[in-house]
């Protein structure tokens, strides 16, 4: 499959990532944040941050059926963990949901036959979504599977990372560059992947730490946003 951008560092795939991940191998890192699924079922993505969802992503409606969410996102998550090298990890950034009074958890996203090491809470130090049937959320979770030989390479990070969110760009769901680079120095890796690149702040936080980076993206646009961003130099303190 010809890349749609390549520096030499950092590759990018104008793709499914379904159709991509089987030709990887020997993958340090999985870094990503899929499509929450937030229009699914019939619901609508409420309050000032998230009605930037209500029509998903272009490509992608985000409006799954939530069984079919979860077959898919299993399918994913499968096709990642084949790809990692024996010191591999995923780093899957999910959120508990509240949806009709029932809170949904990232944990069925996990097919059963693959190994949960850890659950990280990203506490981003603000919320978004203030109602009167449940507390307002201030926090995700980055859910790592790993290989048995993975290690990190810091004793200095705990399981709570304090990032504050970042907006300011396009793209309608940025996580922070600063919690990407934190994940890539943390691990040591040789090579990371983010099957659902979005604007490319995976791949930014891969080159600004010196690593290798292959991302996967099905809309164009965000794929011409990424390779803008990586053909930047310097640090891009940016995150979109």
């Amino acid at each position: 499959m010809k890349p749609y951008y390549d520096d030499g560092q950092s590759t990018i795939y104008h793709a499914d990532c379904l159709d991509v991940l089987p030709t990887l191998s020997d993958v340090g890192l999985v870094l990503t944040s899929p499509p929450y699924n937030l229009s699914g079922d019939g619901n609508k993505p409420t309050g000032t941050y998230f009605r930037n969802l209500k029509d998903g992503y272009g490509a992608h409606d985000d409006a799954m059926p939530h069984a079919d969410y979860v077959a898919w996102q299993r399918d994913v998550l499968r096709a990642c963990w084949v790809t990692l090298a024996e010191t591999g990890a995923i780093f899957y950034n999910h959120k508990p949901i509240v949806r009709g009074n029932v809170v949904t958890l990232p944990l069925e996203l996990v097919p059963d036959d693959l190994p949960l090491r850890q659950i990280v809470t990203w506490d981003r130090g603000s919320g978004f979504n203030r109602q009167f049937t449940y507390f307002v959320p201030t926090y995700e979770w980055i859910l790592i599977l790993a290989k048995p030989a993975f290690r990190i390479t810091t004793r200095s990070v705990d399981d709570v990372w304090r990032i504050p969110f970042e907006g300011g760009g396009d793209h309608p769901a940025p996580f922070p560059l600063r919690l990407a680079r934190q994940a890539v120095a943390a691990t040591g890796t040789f090579l990371v992947v983010d099957p659902f690149m979005g604007s490319g702040t995976t791949l930014r936080a891969a080159k600004d730490c010196g690593r290798r980076a292959i991302g996967i993206e099905k809309e164009e646009r965000w794929c011409e946003h990424a390779a803008k961003r990586l053909s930047q130099e310097v640090l891009d303190l940016w995150a979109g």
